[in-house]
């Protein structure tokens, strides 16, 4: 989704702007590196209002980065992506080397189900069950914003979120495709998932 030129960009902005996350959208193809006006520069971005309409209708892809990490979404991340309803990019950077972007929400192409990297929020479990249900049987599912190791802040986002998914938990007798298999992993709650295939 986005050229060498532009990754090139977004790199140069992530490293020059560090410690601070930059931010920027990818408009006509192109990085537009915009100043973030948060008021806790390090720890989240805003574009400032009048920069995003000023590109409104013609943004690809929104663009920041992660100082010192991590190269995953955050549950707020995850929510300016769904409502923002374009794709959004992460960049983790240290000040001296940057990564490669990661890319998420819909509208970016569905990575091989089998073999693929997990990664939280973009990759994980539940973002498999998304993507079996959306290439196998044409089921948009909704994605919910979820922080890291969300077991441990006491949410149940599996059983929480079930029936908003369109599932309906605990059904009896054989195991059909396209179940949903919940699994409790070192947790007090269910926090991971597969497809019975």
């Amino acid at each position: 989704m986005f050229t060498a030129d532009a990754i090139l960009a977004m790199k140069r902005h992530a490293l020059a702007d560090y410690p601070r996350e930059s931010c920027g959208p990818r408009v006509a193809g192109t990085y537009r590196p915009l100043p973030n006006r948060a008021a806790e520069p390090a720890a989240r971005f805003r574009i400032d209002d009048g920069d995003y309409l000023a590109h409104a209708g013609a943004i690809e892809a929104i663009v920041h980065s992660h100082p010192d990490g991590p190269l995953h979404p955050s549950a707020a991340d995850m929510r300016g992506q769904i409502d923002s309803a374009v794709p959004w990019a992460i960049l983790a950077t240290d000040g001296e080397r940057c990564s490669e972007p990661i890319l998420w929400g819909d509208g970016v192409p569905v990575p091989d189900l089998i073999g693929r990297e997990f990664r939280h929020g973009v990759t994980d479990c539940y973002a498999l069950v998304r993507d079996w249900f959306q290439l196998e049987r044409g089921i948009r599912l909704p994605d919910f914003p979820r922080d890291d190791e969300w077991w441990h802040d006491g949410k149940n986002l599996y059983l929480d979120h079930f029936a908003d998914a369109g599932g309906a938990v605990g059904r009896s007798g054989e195991a059909l495709t396209g179940d949903v298999a919940l699994m409790t992993v070192l947790s007090p709650v269910p926090n991971h998932a597969g497809v019975v295939v």
